[in-house]
């Protein structure tokens, strides 16, 4: 009998706690920025068929050698040529809670592992290096290693499709 009055106490206890005790918040995100200089427009397209299927590629005309800018602050926690397979030339920024942001087909670096960036910092330039056809910037946001859908300023990117976005914000 006193076994069940324990057993019985125990459960009413944990039931109790389970209601009254908040479950720890979610990481917030980085506040992600377009990843260009202010008050430029780049086509950003996104497509099912992509791999990841969240990635963005960005476009404009004469886009080869264009600065490719740090989407929130961060630590570079790779720099890497995977030669003519993947992402080529490719730089990844560690935002802290799982985030991260993946910038690829550089056609060069202008940051090293380690180094601490800011919004707006210059992490290289766009190219058509490792599997490309033309010049892009092939952007991903993921989270906990896991493509996620990008956010621009707490909005969602278009799913899929072509638009335009311009950073504006902390310009």
């Amino acid at each position: 009998m006193r076994f069940r009055v324990a057993s019985v106490l125990t459960v009413g206890l944990t039931l109790v706690a389970a209601v009254l005790v908040p479950a720890s918040p979610a990481a917030a995100a980085p506040t992600f920025r377009v990843p260009f200089p202010c008050n430029q427009t780049w086509s950003g397209q996104t497509r099912s068929n992509h791999s990841p299927p969240y990635a963005i590629d960005f476009n404009r005309a004469n886009d080869a050698g264009k600065p490719v800018k740090a989407s929130a602050p961060g630590t570079v926690d790779v720099v890497a040529n995977l030669g003519d397979t993947s992402y080529g030339k490719y730089v990844r920024i560690n935002h802290g809670n799982g985030y991260t942001t993946y910038y690829a087909h550089l056609s060069s670096f202008n940051t090293k592992v380690g180094a601490s960036v800011g919004y707006g910092k210059t992490i290289g330039y766009v190219g058509t290096t490792g599997n490309s056809t033309g010049p892009h910037l092939h952007y991903e946001q993921r989270l906990n290693g896991s493509a996620i859908k990008a956010r621009f300023n707490g909005n969602l990117a278009l799913y899929f499709g072509t638009k335009n976005y311009t950073r504006t914000v902390g310009c």
